[in-house]
Order: C-alpha cells, then structure tokens, then sequence
C-alpha cells in the first residue's frame, strides 16, 4: 500500500511538473490584433527560417529568436489584410503555389517534393503549414500587383536606347546569380556605419544570414537570394555598380528609391548564346518593373502595420 502511495504521489508530481513545462513553453507571448503567437510558434518558425537558409545555425540564439518573432509579426499582418481579398484555404491546390514550393526546395537544395517532406519530418515541420506560409507570400505578391501594377512607371524608349549602346560590341552574356540586402533609409541612418556593420557580419557569419538579419526584402527569408539573372536584363544604375564584381564579391549600397541596395555575386557564368536584343529588353522591362512593385510592397504593408496592434505579452 505504501508503495502504491509513494508511486502516486511522484505521478501526480510527475504529471504537475510537465503541465507547467507544457504551459511556459506554449505560453503567448505577443499578440496582433486577436491573432495570438505562442513560445512554440516562435520555435517552429526558428526552424522553418533554418531550413530556409541553413547559414542561420551560426547565429546566436537571442538573435534567432528576434528573427522568427519579426518574421511571424510580418506573416500576420499580411494575412490580416489578406483575409479581406482572398479566402487562402482555396489557393492551397493552386498551380502557381506548386510551382513556388518546387522552387523553394530547389533553391534550398532538394530534388523532389518528397525528399524536402522528408526533411521537414526530421525537423518537427509540418510540410501543410509551410505550403501555408508560402501561399500567404504568393497572395501578398498578387495583392500588390493588382493594387500597384497601373502605376508602374517604365519608359521603354529609354531602356532600348540604353540597351542598344551596351550590346552594340558585346559577343557574349553573363549570368550572376545575386543576393541583395536592402537596407531601409531614414534621416537617422549613417549608412558607412551600417554598410561597415554588415560587411563584418558577412565575414563572421555569411551573406545569407546577414541578410536574415539586415535586409527589409522579402528575399531576407532564403538568405537574400535572388537567384540566377541575366547580366543585361539589370537596370543601367545597378549593371555600373556590379559590371566588374567577380564571385564572391559585394557591391557598395546602391540608392534605390529611397532605399539603398547591396548585392552578393554568389556565382557567374558566361553565355555564349546569340545575344537576343528581344528577350533582353523583355528582361531588363520585367527586372525594372518588379522593383518598383517591390517599392510599392514595402510601403504598403508599412501602412497596413500602422492600423495593427501588436502587443508583447
């Protein structure tokens, strides 16, 4: 009978103990608007950053943590605004998602769809909540261009002017695939300050998770990546300031609007195809056009985050 008591008693305590752990490690700990962030939303997002640009192991925690928490802020206030234009569940089948997805685990480094689950599973990471993230993106990026693509502004005459003086005595192409840190600009920023901090941040921990860090892009989730782009399609501001930059080399900030740009050679390669006077105009339109959409995002959801209330709990 004693016994039986004794085992009792340390079940009970047993039992207490893990409920309280339970509770403190899904405690909430921030709040946007009703949408409630709990301790284990902030490591399951730590993990899905990490999958998304593995560099992040090398930084510390505290850090880590910041990061998932600002990237899990960012995904509810998109999805609050979201919410009034679309109905996400019903994009979770969409081809177009399909085609993101299978860019994602290439770009991260996986074959197929099956091999990334796989993975996913090793990690404790639901393969249907990354699918979720990842539709959110897709429906913000459409968002923006419903709402923003009428006031594009791109003078054609202009770029084919510029165009025809760059490939006049070219004989081949390169391809660079880029990685870009953008950097918010403000009356407070000292930039030499910032671009010397990032710079030794690239050396102690890598471009990707330096850009993790630093960057206000979207691209900030993958590491900054950008991918693999056409030398000629880039905007004559951005072609002078990387025309001579080999792999591994970085760019001075670039103004952009009103931000500043720093881009990563990851790699290059040499094109020898016939240069295509068509298809580069064609590029160099799209390459311009997405960054004034860009420009459009970042301000948008700037106004929308003014209407949020977040609250750390």
């Amino acid at each position: 009978l004693m016994k039986k008591k004794i085992f009792f008693y340390i079940f009970i305590v047993f039992y207490l103990c893990t409920k309280q752990v339970s509770s403190l490690e899904n405690q909430i700990i921030l709040k946007v608007n009703h949408k409630i962030i709990t301790a284990v939303d902030v490591k399951q997002e730590e993990k899905y950053l990490k999958v998304l640009n593995p560099q992040l192991n090398k930084i510390d925690q505290s850090k880590l943590k910041i990061l998932a928490m600002d990237s899990i802020v960012k995904e509810k206030i998109k999805e609050i605004e979201l919410v009034k234009y679309y109905q996400i569940e019903k994009v979770l089948d969409d081809i177009n998602l399909k085609k993101i997805i299978k860019n994602l685990y290439l770009t991260v480094g996986f074959k197929n769809e099956v091999e990334f689950k796989k993975y996913l599973n090793t990690k404790n990471l639901k393969f249907s909540s990354v699918k979720r993230k990842l539709a959110i993106e897709m429906l913000w990026n459409n968002l923006i261009f419903e709402k923003f693509n009428n006031r594009v502004v791109i003078d054609e005459s202009e770029i084919k002017n510029n165009l025809d003086k760059e490939i006049k005595n070219l004989k081949f192409t390169r391809d660079i695939f880029l990685s870009e840190i953008l950097i918010r600009n403000s009356k407070d920023l000292k930039l030499d300050i910032v671009y010397s901090e990032i710079l030794k941040s690239i050396e102690n921990i890598g471009f990707a998770a330096t850009a993790n860090i630093f960057s206000i892009s979207d691209t900030a989730k993958i590491g900054g990546k950008i991918g693999w782009v056409k030398e000629t399609s880039l905007s004559k501001q951005i072609l002078k300031n990387i025309i001579n930059l080999k792999k591994g080399q970085i760019s001075k900030p670039i103004k952009i609007n009103e931000n500043f740009l720093i881009l990563g050679i990851n790699d290059t390669k040499i094109n020898k195809q016939k240069i295509d006077k068509n298809k580069i105009l064609s590029n160099r339109i799209s390459y311009i056009k997405n960054q004034q959409l860009e420009r459009f995002s970042l301000a948008y959801f700037n106004k929308v985050k003014q209407n949020i209330k977040i609250n750390e709990l």
